[in-house]
């Protein structure tokens, strides 16, 4: 009977104690669990906030002001008019020495003309050059130490359609062009559509050689500074003011009577051919008269 009972204590204590170690064990887990759940947690959190992070991100570089594109370039065309007087004894030198200026500072003459004076006017020059732009203030420094500036008028016309057009027309019938001539090279081409294909490759050269000298015109225009003098001589005391007329009466009077020596001249010399044809022609024509007369 004891033997019993002890057999059986001892069973029940060996469940109590499975019992108890598989609840420690179920705490474990538990704790286990608890202690590793919060790490993905953590990481599913710190990956919302990389992306909500990555999101500002993106949105600050879309929110970001867009630079503003380049500039256009302008093509701008400048001119220059200027009325300068000087003394008439002064105005060659004055003349040949601002067009000796303007070829120190690689500018191009244009129109160069010098009108002596005479009996009648005053000696005048003209002069229309163009410039690169940089060299503008040095040459009318300079022209202003060798006359007088009357007059200056700035004008500025903007190319830059033109330009722009000329450009891009060039550029497609260059296209056009090339094309056309590899359409040439085709082997296989029927001698027809050739005899087209070159037609209308020289009526596009044509086109093309007519654009690009608009543009080589406007870029002369836009890449130097057109500037026209016009030289005047200086009026003396009885040019000028209360003796102007009288002035210009005895200019009036000798021109005048230039005129009508002229005139003068003119007539003796058309009269005098037939003056020496008609004298003896009336001496012999009398003396066969008078002959006449004595049969």
């Amino acid at each position: 009977m004891n033997k019993y009972l002890n057999t059986w204590a001892l069973s029940l204590l060996m469940l109590c104690l499975v019992a108890c170690g598989q609840k420690a064990s179920e705490q474990m887990e538990s704790a286990s669990v608890a202690a590793v759940a919060p790490a993905p947690m953590q990481a599913k959190m710190a990956g919302a906030e990389y992306d909500a992070g990555a999101g500002e991100q993106s949105l600050t570089e879309v929110s970001e002001p867009v630079k503003p594109e380049a500039a256009v370039k302008r093509y701008i065309a400048l001119r220059h008019a200027l009325v300068v007087e000087t003394s008439a004894e002064q105005m060659q030198a004055a003349f040949d020495a601002t067009t000796a200026h303007c070829l120190q500072l690689n500018c191009q003459i244009l129109m160069a003309n010098y009108n002596r004076e005479t009996l009648q006017n005053a000696p005048s020059a003209s002069l229309s050059v163009r410039i690169p732009p940089r060299n503008v203030e040095i040459f009318l420094t300079g022209l202003a130490k060798n006359a007088e500036v009357l007059q200056h008028h700035r004008e500025s016309e903007d190319k830059t359609n033109a330009v722009v057009d000329a450009d891009a027309r060039i550029k497609n019938l260059t296209e056009f062009r090339d094309n056309l001539r590899a359409m040439l090279s085709d082997k296989s081409a029927k001698f027809k559509d050739l005899i087209e294909v070159q037609r209308e490759l020289v009526n596009t050269q044509s086109e093309l050689d007519s654009i690009q000298s608009v543009r080589k015109i406007l870029a002369l225009e836009t890449e130097l500074v057109a500037v026209n003098i016009e030289f005047s001589a200086k009026q003396g005391i009885t040019e000028q003011g209360f003796f102007s007329p009288v002035s210009q009466a005895l200019k009036n009077a000798g021109s005048n009577m230039m005129d009508s020596v002229a005139s003068v001249i003119t007539f003796v010399m058309v009269v005098l051919p037939w003056l020496l044809l008609g004298i003896p022609t009336l001496l012999l024509a009398r003396k066969l008269w008078a002959r006449f007369k004595k049969k």
